[in-house]
C-alpha cells in the first residue's frame, strides 16, 4: 500500500478543533449566581437625653494679693529702731509698729515753731496795747484840732497855730494805721506758723511707720542704723485679706455662660442679651484650682472686674477672680494659701440651663450628625448648634432625645449602610460629667 501524502497529516486535527469550536458553546453551563452578604459597620454609640447644661469655661493665670503696701520714707533721717517681724515671710498685723525713723531733729523743729508762734502772740500783745494808746492820743489830737478850728474861724488862733495841729493829728492816725497793719501781719505770721507745726508734727507722726492692714513682708531694703531719704521705698508686703487671680479667656468664650443666663432666664427666643460681656462676666460663679501634686485645691471665687483691654498677641481678655481671706483658710499639710506668684486654674461657671441635648462636640461634623436609623441603618442629619464648650455641644435643632447617636468614625459614611451598634457607657459618662460640671458616680449606670 502506498504511504499517504505528509500534508494530509494535518487535516484530522483542523477538522477536530472546528468541530470543538461548534460543540463547545453547546456543552457550556451558564454562571452560577453568588449571593453578597453585606458587613455591619461595628460603632460606638450613646442614647441623646436631656441634661442640665452647665456651661463653663477655664482659664489660667498667676496669683496676687488684692492690696500692695509699698513702704516709703516721707521723712529722712537714720533708722534707730526696726521691729523682729521685718523679715521677708514675716507677717505683721493692722498697727503694729514696724520701723522708726530718729524723731530728734523733728521734734527741735516743732520746739523751733512753737517758741516762734509764743513771740508772735507776745509781740501781739505789745502792739495791742500800743494801739489802745495811738488811739486815745489821736482823739485827743482830734478834738485840739476841732477846738483851734474854731477859734481860728473868729481870729482867736493863728493859722500857723493850727496848721502844727492838724500835722499832730495826721501823724497820729498814722501811727494808729501802722499798729493796725502790724496786729494783721501778726496775725497772718501765726498761721503761716501753725501751718509750719502742723507739718512739723506730721514729719514726727511719718517718723514712725505702722502696718495699714495685716499684711506679709515680701521685700526688705532697710534695716538698723542707715540713712533713710525721703521718697526711699523701705520695703514691701501683701495684703492677707484678699487675692486675686486675672486669669486669660479666649475672646468670645464667655458668651455661652452669659447667654446661658439669659436661657435660663426664660429669654430664649433669641433676642439680644441686655448685658455687654464685661457686665455679665460679673456675676458668674468662679472657683479657683490649685494641682498641688496628689490633690487639688479649690477657692470659691468672685468675679470682680474685667480687665479693660484685650491681649494683642493671644486675643484673650483676662477676667479678675477675687478669694477673700486666703491665709485664713489655708491648712497645714492640706491647703497651702494663696500666695503671690501661684499658677492657678480659673473656672468660670453661668446659670444651669435646664432641658438640653448636649452631645460629645467630636460627633458633630460639618453641621451633621450620624444617627443609627430604622433596621440599625445610618441616618445623616443636619443639626443647629446652639454652643460649644470644652467636650461637649450643646444642640438646639436637629436632634430629638432617645435618638441613638454615633460617636465613631466612620471612613466612609454612606447613607442607609448597615451598622452594628455598642453603647459606650463610659463617653456617656465623661458627657455627663462635662455638661453638667458634676462627677457621675462610676459604680452607677450612666444615665439614659
Amino acid at each position: 500500500m502506498r504511504a499517504l501524502p505528509k500534508r494530509f497529516w494535518i487535516v484530522p486535527p483542523l477538522v477536530i478543533g472546528v468541530a470543538a469550536l461548534f460543540v463547545a458553546p453547546m456543552l457550556k453551563s451558564g454562571p452560577q449566581k453568588a449571593e453578597v452578604e453585606e458587613r455591619a459597620a461595628k460603632v460606638r454609640t450613646i442614647k441623646v437625653s436631656k441634661l442640665d447644661v452647665v456651661p463653663h469655661v477655664y482659664g489660667y493665670g498667676a496669683a496676687k494679693p488684692g492690696r500692695v503696701w509699698s513702704a516709703v520714707a516721707e521723712v529722712a533721717g537714720p533708722i534707730v529702731w526696726v521691729s523682729p517681724n521685718l523679715e521677708n515671710g514675716q507677717r505683721v498685723t493692722a498697727g503694729e509698729e514696724v520701723l522708726r525713723i530718729d524723731e530728734a531733729s523733728y521734734r527741735l523743729s516743732l520746739a523751733q515753731i512753737a517758741a516762734q508762734m509764743r513771740a508772735s502772740e507776745i509781740k501781739d500783745k505789745t502792739t495791742t496795747a500800743s494801739l489802745a494808746i495811738a488811739e486815745r492820743d489821736l482823739k485827743l489830737l482830734n478834738d485840739d484840732f476841732a477846738r483851734k478850728k474854731g477859734l481860728a474861724a473868729k481870729g482867736a488862733v493863728s493859722k500857723s497855730s493850727l496848721e502844727t495841729t492838724e500835722r499832730q493829728m495826721l501823724s497820729g492816725e498814722t501811727q494808729v494805721q501802722n499798729l493796725k497793719n502790724n496786729l494783721a501781719v501778726n496775725a497772718a505770721d501765726r498761721e503761716v506758723l501753725a501751718s509750719q507745726y502742723a507739718m512739723a508734727e506730721l514729719d514726727l507722726r511719718h517718723t514712725l511707720i505702722k502696718a495699714p492692714f495685716d499684711a506679709r513682708i515680701t521685700e526688705v531694703n532697710a534695716d538698723l542704723a542707715q540713712y533713710a531719704s525721703k521718697g526711699q521705698m523701705l520695703f514691701q508686703a501683701d495684703g492677707l485679706d484678699m487675692a486675686e487671680v486675672e486669669a486669660q479667656f479666649p475672646i468670645g468664650s464667655l458668651r455661652p455662660l452669659i447667654a446661658g443666663r439669659q436661657m435660663a432666664q426664660g429669654d430664649a427666643d433669641g433676642t439680644p442679651f441686655p448685658l455687654s460681656p464685661a457686665q455679665g462676666a460679673l456675676g458668674l460663679d468662679a472657683t479657683i484650682r490649685l494641682n498641688a501634686g496628689a490633690h487639688t485645691v479649690e477657692w470659691p471665687a468672685k468675679v470682680t472686674r474685667v480687665a479693660g483691654s484685650i491681649d494683642a498677641q493671644t486675643q484673650s481678655v483676662g477676667i479678675v477672680a477675687s478669694v477673700a481671706d486666703p491665709y485664713q483658710q489655708a491648712a497645714p499639710g492640706q491647703r497651702p494659701p494663696l500666695v503671690r506668684g501661684t499658677f492657678v486654674e480659673v473656672k468660670l461657671q453661668g446659670a444651669p440651663i435646664e432641658g438640653q441635648i448636649a452631645v460629645p462636640a467630636e460627633a458633630v461634623r460639618e453641621g451633621q450628625v450620624y444617627v443609627v436609623g430604622e433596621d440599625n441603618r445610618l441616618v445623616i442629619q443636619p443639626v443647629q448648634v446652639a454652643f460649644t464648650q470644652a467636650g461637649f455641644s450643646v444642640i438646639s435643632k436637629g436632634l430629638k432625645p432617645g435618638s441613638v447617636l454615633v460617636i465613631s468614625d466612620l471612613v466612609p459614611a454612606i447613607q442607609g449602610m448597615l451598622l452594628n451598634p455598642v453603647e459606650d457607657k463610659k463617653t456617656k459618662m465623661k458627657l455627663v460629667a462635662a455638661a453638667t460640671g458634676k462627677t457621675p458616680d462610676p459604680s452607677k449606670r450612666a444615665q439614659e
